[in-house]
C-alpha cells in the first residue's frame, strides 16, 4: 500500500490554487483510491476450465511496475499546470521508487523546449503542442528525436464575470477583443456593445482584458488557434498563473479572459464557443473529450528519445503518470484523465 498520509498532504497543497478561485466556497479535496500493484501490465483474469473470468475490480489502465534499482534525478522544466501533477505524484512514486527525485521548475511551457535543447531538463511538460521550429531546435542540439506522451486532457475557457449578460461568443469576436491584427476579420471590439450586447447598462462599458504571459501554454493556444498566429493587443493584463486570471475576472464585472477550463469559480462564467456550423458548445467534459470544443488541448510531456543516453528514471516517471496510479492522482486533483485506450497507447511508447 502507498503512503496515503503523504499523498493526502500533497493533494491538499496541489488543489489549493483550484479551491482558492471558488470565491470563498468551501472545496472538498477527494482522497486517492490507491490500489495495490500487480506485476501484470494488463488487468488480471482467472481461468476456470475453458472459461476466462475477468477481475471486475481490475483497472483498465496500464499497471505501473516498480524498479527499485533505478536511481536518478529527473529535471522537469515547463508548464506550471503540469507542474501541479508532477509535484502531486512525488510522495506516491517515492513509496515504490525511493531513489528517484523529481525536480520541478514551473517557468511556463515556452521554456520547456529551450531547457530540453540545452540539456538542462530531462522532461519538458507543456500545456500546448511543441511547435515545429522548437522541435527542430531540440533535435539539432541533442542529435536525437523528440517524443512525447499525453498525461491528461484539458481546454482553454473564455471567461466573463457572472454579472455580464454574455453567455456565448464566436472565435471571430474573441479575436476582435484580444487580437491586434484581427486576422479573422472585423473591427476592434473595445466596448461590450461591439460584440453584440444590447443592454443599455452594458453596451458602452469598456472591455477589460486578462490573459497570461508569452511563455504560458494558454497564451500559445489562444494565439495559435484564436488569433491565427497574430499578436495580442498591448492592453491585455498579463497574470502569472491561471488562478490569478480567474480571480481578476471574478472581481471585475467588465472583464474577459482565458485560462484552463480546470479553474472554475462561482463568480465567473465559461462561455459557449461558436463552431463553424453555427452551433455553440460549452467546455463540458464530454465536449472536451470528443474534441468538439474547439480549444481542447492535451497536457503533454516531451523528452529526447536517445537510446545512447536514455534516462530510465525519467521513463519511470512517465510510466507512472500514464499508469493506473498516476491517472488516479490526476483524477483526484480534479483534472480530466486520459481514456484507458489513450493511456495504453502512450504507455507503449515508453517500453
Amino acid at each position: 500500500m502507498r503512503l496515503l498520509q503523504a499523498f493526502s498532504v500533497v493533494l491538499f497543497v496541489a488543489t489549493a490554487a483550484h479551491a482558492l478561485v471558488r470565491t470563498q466556497d468551501a472545496a472538498t479535496t477527494p482522497q486517492a483510491d490507491v490500489a495495490t500493484k500487480s506485476e501484470s501490465a494488463t488487468p488480471p483474469a482467472t481461468h476456470v476450465g475453458e472459461t476466462v473470468v475477468k477481475d471486475v475490480d481490475a483497472s483498465p489502465y496500464p499497471r505501473f511496475i516498480e524498479k527499485p534499482e533505478v536511481i536518478g534525478v529527473v529535471r522537469c522544466v515547463g508548464s506550471s499546470s503540469i507542474g501541479l501533477f508532477l509535484n502531486a505524484i512525488k510522495p506516491v512514486l517515492a513509496s515504490d521508487q525511493p531513489d528517484i527525485e523529481i525536480i520541478v521548475t514551473s517557468s511556463g511551457s515556452g521554456e520547456g523546449p529551450k531547457a530540453l535543447a540545452s540539456g538542462d531538463a530531462d522532461l519538458a511538460p507543456m500545456s500546448r503542442a511543441m511547435r515545429a521550429d522548437e522541435i527542430a531546435m531540440v533535435e539539432k542540439a541533442r542529435g536525437a528525436k523528440v517524443e512525447w506522451v499525453d498525461i491528461a486532457v484539458d481546454a482553454i475557457a473564455i471567461c466573463v464575470n457572472r454579472a455580464n449578460p454574455m453567455t456565448r461568443i464566436s472565435l471571430r469576436d474573441v479575436d476582435r477583443i484580444f487580437g491586434r491584427e484581427r486576422r479573422r476579420g472585423g473591427g476592434p471590439a473595445v466596448v461590450w456593445g461591439d460584440v453584440g450586447i444590447r443592454d443599455a447598462a452594458w453596451a458602452s462599458k469598456k472591455i477589460t482584458l486578462y490573459g497570461m504571459g508569452p511563455n504560458s501554454g494558454s497564451n500559445g493556444i489562444v494565439q495559435d488557434t484564436v488569433l491565427q498566429g497574430g499578436s495580442f493587443r498591448t492592453t491585455v493584463n498579463e497574470e502569472p498563473v491561471a488562478s490569478s486570471v480567474v480571480q481578476a475576472i471574478a472581481t471585475d464585472p467588465t472583464a474577459i479572459g482565458y485560462c484552463s477550463a480546470y479553474f472554475e469559480a462561482v463568480r465567473i462564467r465559461q462561455l459557449e464557443i461558436e463552431l463553424e456550423d453555427g452551433t455553440f458548445v460549452a467546455p463540458t467534459e464530454a465536449a472536451i473529450r470528443s474534441g468538439r470544443y474547439p480549444l481542447t488541448r492535451a497536457m503533454r510531456i516531451y523528452f529526447v528519445n536517445d537510446a545512447r543516453t536514455r534516462d530510465e528514471s525519467a521513463m519511470q516517471v512517465l510510466r507512472f503518470l500514464v499508469s493506473e496510479d498516476g491517472q488516479d492522482v490526476i483524477r483526484n486533483l480534479g483534472q480530466k484523465t486520459l481514456s484507458p485506450e489513450q493511456a495504453h497507447t502512450h504507455f507503449a511508447k515508453l517500453k
